[in-house]
C-alpha cells in the first residue's frame, strides 16, 4: 500500500530524518498507493458530507474547546468504511512498522490499536488546532507505561488552497516562532517525532461551506521514557508558553 520507492528508500532516509530542524521530521508526497488512497478519499468525503446521517460514527463533540474547533473523528476501526479500515490497519501493522524503525531508528515502536486521538480526522469551516505539545505516554496500552514518540499524518483533500488555512505549523521547541508550513495536499504525509515539537494549524479554516480538512493520524509508542517532561495531556501555546 505504501509507495514503494519509499519503502526501498526507508534506511537512506535515517539521517536526514534525524537531522531535521529543531527535532526529527520529514514530508512525504505520493505516500500511499493512489487506487488505495482515492477510495478512502471518496469514503472520507461521504462521510464528512453526510455528516448528519453518519455521527454516529464520529466522535470529537464532547473534546471541544478554544484550542480546539470543530474537529471530529473516527478511531473505532468497526465504525470506518472499508477501504479506510485496511489502510488503518496497515499503518499498524510490522510491514509498516519496519518502515518506521528504519527511518526513525527507534527500534522498539508499536502502534495503538485503539487510536486514541487518530484514525480519521476532519475539521469544518472555522474550526481550528491550535499550536500545542501532545500527551506522551498512556498506561492503558499493557502491564507497562508506554511513550508516545512518532505522530504519522496522511492527507486526504483533493483540492486543498492554502487562502483556506489548514497547513500544519511546526514549531521551535520553546515556541518562539514557526519554522515550517505544510501545505495539507493530497497524499502527503509528514511523519515526526513528538518530543519537544510543538505543533497544529491555529488558523480558522476558510474553505466553503461544505468542504472540510480531512485526514488520517497514527500514533505509535516506545517503552523507553522521553528526554523532557511527561504530558499527560495536550497542552497549548498560550503567549510563549504551553499550559
Amino acid at each position: 500500500m505504501l509507495n514503494p520507492e519509499l519503502t526501498q528508500a526507508s534506511n537512506a532516509l535515517n539521517t536526514p530524518y534525524n537531522k531535521a530542524y529543531e527535532y526529527p521530521h520529514i514530508v512525504f508526497d505520493d505516500f500511499v498507493d493512489p487506487t488505495i488512497l482515492k477510495d478512502v478519499e471518496v469514503e472520507s468525503r461521504y462521510l464528512t458530507e453526510n455528516y448528519e446521517e453518519e455521527a454516529w460514527r464520529f466522535a470529537g463533540e464532547n473534546d471541544e474547546h478554544e484550542d480546539q474547533v470543530l474537529k471530529r473523528g473516527i478511531k473505532e476501526l468497526d465504525k470506518m468504511l472499508p477501504a479506510t479500515n485496511l489502510l488503518c490497519r496497515y499503518f499498524n501493522n510490522p510491514e509498516f512498522l519496519k518502515f518506521l524503525k528504519n527511518i526513525t531508528g527507534i527500534d522498539d515502536l508499536v502502534p495503538d490499536w485503539n487510536y486514541v486521538g487518530g484514525g480519521l480526522h476532519a475539521t469544518y469551516p472555522g474550526g481550528s488546532l491550535n499550536i500545542h505539545h501532545d500527551f506522551n505516554y498512556t498506561d492503558d496500552m499493557g502491564p507497562d507505561r508506554m511513550y508516545r514518540k512518532v505522530n504519522l499524518l496522511v492527507y486526504l483533500n483533493e483540492k486543498w488552497l492554502k487562502e483556506w488555512n489548514g497547513s500544519l505549523e511546526l514549531w521551535e521547541s520553546d515556541v518562539s516562532s514557526e519554522f515550517k508550513t505544510i501545505l495539507p495536499q493530497y497524499n502527503r504525509a509528514i511523519l515526526f517525532n513528538i518530543e519537544d515539537a510543538p505543533h497544529g494549524h491555529p488558523n480558522p479554516l476558510n474553505c466553503p461551506e461544505g468542504e472540510c480538512r480531512r485526514s488520517l493520524a497514527f500514533y505509535y509508542y516506545s517503552k523507553t521514557p522521553p528526554n523532557n517532561r511527561l504530558y499527560s495531556r495536550a497542552h497549548w501555546k498560550h503567549g510563549n508558553e504551553l499550559l
